[in-house]
């Protein structure tokens, strides 16, 4: 599984514009990090065919308010951003679920997270 993690992660990556893309939320996000993606697998259950799995995971990304030129312009790059994600894990075989916000919650920072799902192999099991 953590195979099928590593090459979204590299694909999302490559979205113009990030500045950091990686699998989980580690401690000490910075500003430097952003605009930053992070890969959150969530729930794991039996896929379709059962040697496969399905992983429900959440990509969490957003951007840096104080960097910006106010809200409204940091709303239009994070829109812009989650269709390049949605398009990238279509394209990675993923189905796409929902956006949620942070309804403006935070004061530095704007989040959004995306919840989709991936098939990825199950683990041999001895």
């Amino acid at each position: 599984m953590f195979n099928t993690m590593r090459a979204l992660r590299d694909d999302l990556a490559d979205i113009d514009g990030v500045r950091s893309c990686k699998i989980g939320v580690e401690a000490g996000i910075s500003p430097a990090d952003y605009p930053l993606i992070r890969l959150v697998p969530t729930r794991i259950v039996p896929g379709q065919p059962y040697n496969n799995r399905t992983v429900e995971v959440h990509v969490y990304f957003g951007a840096n308010t104080a960097e910006s030129e106010g809200l409204e312009y940091v709303y239009q790059q994070l829109f812009n951003l989650e269709a390049d994600i949605i398009n990238t894990i279509k394209a990675s075989g993923g189905r796409y679920i929902e956006t949620l916000t942070d309804e403006d919650r935070l004061d530095t920072y704007k989040l959004m997270f995306i919840r989709f799902e991936i098939q990825a192999e199950r683990p041999a099991i001895n």
